[in-house]
């Protein structure tokens, strides 16, 4: 899916990871505590911050469909874990 596809499907299924990690589209950061998905660099890549680490890169991809498919996954496996 595209970043559009995976925003639009996060509102209709009202997608929830709780307050401890939040969703970063636009850049890559260090902040604490957050699941991002972006391109930089000619890839587009998902990542992960823990409280004081810094970024980790946990998957890099040429595909837009491809990484966001992923991090849909992702997404969806943090807000299953939050809600059930």
């Amino acid at each position: 899916m595209t970043k559009q596809e995976f925003l639009k499907r996060c509102k209709i299924e009202n997608l929830n990871i709780g307050d401890e990690y939040m969703i970063v589209l636009d850049g890559i950061t260090d902040e604490p505590f957050v699941l991002g998905c972006v391109y930089d660099q000619g890839e587009w890549k998902i990542y992960k911050t823990g409280e004081r680490d810094g970024h980790y890169i946990i998957k890099a991809y040429t595909n837009e469909n491809e990484a966001f498919d992923f991090f849909y996954e992702l997404v969806l496996s943090k807000h299953n874990r939050r809600n059930n």
